[in-house]
């Protein structure tokens, strides 16, 4: 089935929620044609349904949403407990290598029901064509923006495919070559990290004039910054100078986690948003990187109540959150996005409610990435949909069990249209609802 050669694809299913609604509309559709939603409503407002040659999906027991936006990613990372000697010995072995990575990353993602992701480090070469063979149709894949590479001091965290940079003027150097090769965002490497040998995440890379010097300049070329911050004074600098995300924000200092309300009072007063990536992975973090400062999950074992505690701490304060799963890093894969939302709800998680949890990966990620084209089922947007079985407004666990996925119209996952599906108006026979991926 490609909803591009039909003309049309109806959609529907025993609930339809836009996104953004307290509760779902019951027995709904989306129709879609090309890559763009045509109509969205209840199911008995259809009337003569759409003209010409098209496919019907019914879904009975399913429910129909945005598509999810994972709002932290590195394509080029294998998930696995080791995953920077896997990207070590891939980059020996060529730019393709690093590549097919990133396309067998990307199809899983989508396969799951993640139809928008922004890519926060990859080496330029496979970031930015991997990102236009995607928008291109020619691999299956979510939606990319991307920062490319990602700016570190000289041996920061991630340096082995980041943009080096040692000074206010490296800085703005960097984020120019970024914004001329490409970048959606700029991606800034304040603190050290767990993956890379010999920095220190509980201390800044980058001076404050440093950190505004890189807000600055993206901001007069138009583009937003994403900052990698664990510790308190890496977090207030870079609230201070006004990114737009801070990734991780775990308040970590070497002696455990030291919240600070101030800081989070200039987040929610400037619309600075967390990205709590950890949040997501705690339970399933059984190992250490053995090629990394070693001991990374004991650490996040030890302290996990006190980091749910944080992220509880800065919402109730006022600051915006989207998801984001950190996938590449030691097993977090590209499929577990949807798990990792369950993760975030209720007493065991962030306190978030489901509905919470499912605006911070659609429509409120949509909006804290600028993107006004996804995130919400309207007539007008991009046709990102995701048909998952059961009720995930009740259940946010019902996101991990996906029915259908169509990126920008294009399907990824569910049922395969076969000819005789194919009719003039919606009271011709149904699809499987199961069928494999196409």
């Amino acid at each position: 089935m490609d909803v591009h050669e039909t003309g049309w694809c109806l959609v529907t299913a025993d609930r339809v929620w836009d996104g953004v609604a307290a509760e779902p509309v019951e027995d709904g559709f989306v129709l879609v044609e090309g890559e763009r939603i045509a109509a969205v409503g209840r199911r008995a407002d259809l009337g003569g349904g759409p003209d010409g040659v098209g496919v019907r999906i019914d879904l009975p027991g399913a429910t129909v949403m945005p598509g999810l936006i994972d709002c932290h990613v590195h394509p080029t990372l294998s998930g696995s407990p080791v995953p920077i000697r896997d990207y070590k010995r891939e980059a020996r072995a060529g730019t393709a290598a690093l590549t097919v990575r990133a396309v067998r990353n990307l199809r899983a993602a989508v396969e799951a029901g993640v139809t928008t992701v922004r890519d926060l480090g990859t080496v330029d070469e496979v970031a930015f064509p991997v990102r236009a063979a995607v928008a291109d149709g020619r691999i299956p894949g979510p939606r990319i923006l991307t920062t490319g590479r990602p700016i570190t001091v000289t041996g920061g965290h991630c340096h082995w495919f980041g943009d080096q940079c040692d000074s206010a003027l490296d800085i703005r150097v960097a984020v120019r070559r970024r914004v001329r090769d490409g970048a959606d965002w700029i991606k800034l490497m304040l603190s050290g990290g767990n993956l890379t040998p010999r920095t220190n995440p509980h201390r800044p890379q980058y001076s404050e004039e440093e950190v505004r010097a890189c807000v600055e300049e993206s901001d007069r070329l138009g583009r937003p910054v994403a900052v990698h911050a664990y510790d308190p004074l890496s977090i207030r600098r870079a609230a201070e100078a006004g990114a737009r995300t801070i990734e991780h924000c775990l308040f970590e200092t070497a002696e455990g986690i030291e919240y600070d309300p101030a800081t989070a009072d200039l987040m929610a007063a400037r619309s600075v948003a967390f990205v709590p990536t950890i949040s997501g992975a705690l339970r399933r973090m059984g190992t250490a990187e053995p090629d990394g400062p070693g001991m990374v999950a004991p650490r996040f074992h030890q302290r996990q109540e006190r980091i749910r505690e944080v992220f509880r701490l800065l919402l109730a304060a006022g600051v915006p959150m989207a998801a984001g799963s950190d996938a590449g890093v030691p097993q977090r894969r590209f499929d577990g996005f949807p798990a990792d939302l369950a993760a975030l709800v209720g007493d065991e998680g962030i306190g978030l409610t489901s509905h919470q949890a499912l605006v911070a990966a659609t429509s409120g990620a949509a909006a804290l990435l600028g993107l006004d084209d996804t995130g919400v089922l309207e007539p007008g947007r991009r046709a990102d949909l995701l048909a998952v079985d059961g009720d995930p407004l009740r259940d946010v666990g019902a996101v991990a069990r996906p029915r259908l996925v169509l990126a920008a119209g294009r399907p990824a996952r569910g049922p395969a249209a076969r000819p005789e599906d194919r009719h003039r108006h919606p009271g011709g026979p149904d699809t499987e609802p199961d069928g494999s991926a196409t």
